[in-house]
């Protein structure tokens, strides 16, 4: 049995529960991080010594970080290749992703709208943010060159990229219009999987005066 740990809510869960679920793999996952708590116990903090989720727990074993779990993953039981270079070739954009997109979204734009109230925003960090993402985005856009980013078959880049697409989506930010990418979007949106586990409403989360 494998399980994950951490609260669906986060943008670090959501991806690694996307692709368990895409896989057909059976999983338990249990709520822990944010207001469930749990990741302070020594039992967690033997698995993860920083106390943050996700972590995938299986054959006995624990991985931390979002993006090695999603590498374990997809080299374990999904499409991956085998040759160094080719693999590379994809992963280069998932490590890309977590420096010029999630960065950008999630700890500054998503931060500033939801979590920080409207008078105490950083807003020269806000721009700096949305100029990255509208270059990122740009560059992402011309990786689909079919169903998904850089194949024909769901990988490493679209878990990576393709979660954050929502709240790229949902925030009230200024977005470049790139209608292949949006197109890419609505077909992830059909995907039962990805309406589960990544479009979570994240309006309760709001402070007061955000």
């Amino acid at each position: 049995m494998i399980t994950l740990y951490g609260r669906i809510t986060s943008a670090n869960v959501q991806p690694v529960a996307w692709c368990l679920e895409e896989l057909g793999l059976q999983y338990e996952r249990l709520d822990v991080g944010g207001h469930f708590g749990g990741n302070d116990t020594p039992e967690y903090l033997a698995m993860n010594p920083l106390g943050l989720v996700p972590v995938l727990e299986t054959g006995g074993q624990s991985l931390s970080e979002a993006a090695t779990i999603l590498r374990y993953l997809v080299r374990q039981y999904g499409v991956h290749p085998s040759d160094p270079m080719a693999a590379a070739q994809i992963e280069r954009w998932a490590d890309m992703s977590r420096q010029h997109i999630y960065i950008p979204l999630i700890p500054t734009l998503f931060w500033q709208l939801i979590r920080t109230p409207a008078d105490e925003r950083d807003h020269t960090a806000m721009g700096k943010a949305t100029a990255g993402l509208k270059q990122a985005m740009g560059i992402i856009q011309n990786l689909i060159k079919g169903p998904y980013l850089g194949g024909e078959k769901l990988n490493l880049v679209d878990y990576q990229i393709g979660s954050l697409l929502y709240r790229y989506y949902e925030l009230e930010i200024d977005r470049a219009d790139l209608p292949h990418l949006r197109s890419y979007y609505d077909a992830l949106c059909a995907r039962p999987a990805y309406r589960k586990n990544v479009m979570i409403d994240f309006s309760g989360m709001k402070v007061p005066g955000a």
